[in-house]
C-alpha cells in the first residue's frame, strides 16, 4: 500500500469532526471519490442525500459518532447503521440501504471517512463493495498502528490529528 494523506473532510458540525484519506499522488479524497462517483448515478440521489444529513445532523451536530451509529467491518466501520432513523423531517430506513461508506471511528468526536460502494451482496467482502471494504480495513490497521506508534496523535481538542512532530500535515 502506497502513502496517504490524513486530511479534514469536516469540522463543521459541533459534537464530531470528519476526515478523510487521500492517496498522496491522487487529487481527489476517497471520500470525495465515493460521493462524486455516486451522484452520477440518479438512482443513488435519495440516498447520497439521506447518507450526508445522517452523518451532518446525527453525527456532526447533535450526537457525536455514537458506537450505535456504525457497523462493524473488521478493523474497519461502515456507514450507515441498521434500522430507521428520523433526521431532521426526513424518516431514514437503513434496512435495504444500496450503499456502503467505510470509516474508522475513532471517538465519539472524530470519525476517518475512506470510500464506498453499491451494496450488491451480503457480505461486505462480496459484490461492488469487495474491493473498498479490502482497503478500508488496510487504512484502518494503519491508522490504528501509526495511533500505537505515536506517529501521530489526537490534539487535546479531541478533534484534531498532529503528526509526531505536532504538525497537521498527515502521510502514512
Amino acid at each position: 500500500m502506497n502513502t496517504f494523506a490524513l486530511e479534514l473532510f469536516d469540522d463543521e458540525g459541533a459534537m464530531c469532526c470528519f476526515f478523510t484519506v487521500r492517496w498522496e499522488t491522487a487529487g481527489k479524497s476517497e471520500t470525495e471519490k465515493f460521493f462524486d462517483h455516486h451522484a452520477q448515478i440518479s438512482r443513488f440521489e435519495r440516498p447520497l442525500q439521506e447518507l450526508a444529513t445522517f452523518m451532518a445532523v446525527q453525527i456532526g451536530a447533535k450526537h457525536g459518532a455514537i458506537a450505535s451509529y456504525f457497523r462493524f467491518e473488521n478493523y474497519a466501520h461502515a456507514l450507515p447503521p441498521s434500522g430507521l432513523y428520523r433526521v431532521e423531517s426526513m424518516d431514514i430506513n437503513y434496512k435495504d440501504f444500496p450503499l456502503r461508506l467505510y470509516c474508522l471511528r475513532i471517538s465519539d468526536s472524530i470519525v476517518v471517512l475512506f470510500n464506498g460502494a453499491e451494496k450488491t451482496a451480503g457480505s461486505a467482502q462480496g459484490g461492488k463493495t469487495s474491493m473498498v471494504f479490502h482497503e478500508a480495513n488496510q487504512f484502518a490497521r494503519r491508522l490504528l498502528e501509526a495511533l500505537r506508534l505515536g506517529e501521530i496523535y489526537i490534539d487535546s481538542d479531541g478533534r484534531t490529528f498532529r503528526n509526531n512532530d505536532g504538525g497537521l500535515d498527515i502521510f502514512i
